[in-house]
């Protein structure tokens, strides 16, 4: 009566990704070149790409085990997976000798590896006349480069400032990667760093960058829950994410105040005369010291949303039998509608760089998910 089923599961499987862009293997003519020939400037084509013909898909092998166990006559169903995902032959570009004409090229040298645990607990709470049931689920992974060549991969260039993505090889991918920002020196309103000797300076060199935050998560997690009575049902699913960083580039811009922009109300707590105390710098036309890639834009990114809630009705089947109608439900869905969070950007779930590997948690100006409300009516003949 208690255990009514169980079962343990283990895979191993080999896929191919195909990440190839367009004749990528070929070396490539571009056109659009000026050259001059005999005293009079010709167009001419010129090599766009370099050729590689070894070009092949990335591999991803991935081992995985799996318990599913179903307590109380299946009221309760509890779902757990571990696996590890090893990806080689990861296409990246590749700095190659300036004598070949190019600067990189796209090669199959990356290792990666991926491994996580998934969790999925489903439960009957309520039976009868009223139902409720309930869907849970949470996932835990961790990323590592393993090989890149002992190169450094980057990403994510913001505002004139250089990249913020890092990643190399031992590390998580997509790490921020830049200066420890030590406050605003009330005496000139100067933002200070901290470099890599522990000592206060107001330009910082290269050497003095370091991680600055992970924007991986430590776990993403849903929840969906159903309720029903009579011939109406409610269904309010829940989304969210946890230890993730966000870089809010936005902010370089809109609290720069280094140009003719529009900025952020924030800045009327800049700093404006010697002794006053505060976290928002002094106003430098023209001089971005204030404003490059540091932990001051660095923000926890974790949230909860509460991504759609769906309220339906059955219309009943003695009103429909008139019609000759088999069923007419009406709906109506809220997506994206309350989110609780710290990050004091638009919306903690978006990312600059689309769905980058390398370039992960970062707003830039991004267009935040929309609130939207959908009526529906859904009808059988």
């Amino acid at each position: 009566h208690f255990l009514s089923d169980m079962k343990l599961r283990a895979g191993w499987g080999l896929v191919g990704n195909d990440k190839i862009p367009g004749y990528a293997y070929l070396g490539r003519v571009g056109v659009g070149a000026n050259y001059p020939i005999g005293g009079v400037i010709l167009p001419g084509t010129y090599p766009s790409s370099i050729e590689n013909r070894n070009l092949k898909w990335e591999a991803t092998e991935q081992k995985n085990i799996g318990l599913d166990v179903a307590l109380f006559n299946s009221r309760l169903v509890v779902v757990a997976d571990a696996y590890i995902k090893n990806t080689s032959d990861l296409l990246l570009y590749v700095n190659v000798p300036r004598s070949t004409g190019f600067s990189s090229g796209l090669q199959n040298v990356g290792k990666l590896e991926n491994k996580g645990l998934e969790f999925q607990i489903t439960s009957r709470n309520v039976t009868g006349g009223f139902t409720w049931d309930t869907d849970f689920n949470i996932a835990f992974n961790r990323n590592k480069v393993i090989d890149v060549l002992g190169q450094e991969i980057v990403g994510g260039g913001v505002a004139g400032r250089g990249d913020v993505s890092y990643s190399r090889e031992g590390k998580p991918l997509g790490l921020f990667y830049g200066y420890v920002a030590g406050g605003v020196d009330p005496s000139n309103g100067m933002m200070y760093y901290i470099n890599r000797n522990g000592e206060s300076v107001y330009k910082p060199t290269p050497e003095d960058r370091t991680v600055i935050g992970n924007p991986n998560p430590d776990f993403l997690y849903g929840m969906t829950n159903t309720f029903g009575y009579r011939n109406f049902d409610l269904s309010i699913f829940l989304q969210g994410s946890q230890g993730n960083d966000i870089f809010n580039a936005t902010r370089i811009e809109t609290e720069g105040m280094i140009d003719a922009k529009n900025q952020s109300r924030k800045v009327l707590n800049r700093w404006r005369t010697p002794g006053q105390v505060t976290d928002i710098p002094r106003a430098m036309a023209d001089d971005t010291d204030n404003s490059i890639i540091s932990t001051r834009f660095v923000e926890d990114g974790s949230y909860l949303r509460v991504k759609a809630i769906t309220l339906g009705y059955d219309v009943p089947r003695d009103v429909l039998s008139h019609f000759n109608l088999q069923r007419v439900r009406l709906h109506v869905t809220g997506e994206n509608l309350f989110t609780f969070t710290s990050y004091s950007g638009y919306d903690p779930e978006v990312n600059a760089f689309g769905t980058s590997n390398v370039a992960l948690g970062i707003d830039y100006g991004t267009y935040p998910h929309t609130r939207s409300v959908i009526f529906g009516v859904n009808v059988s003949f």
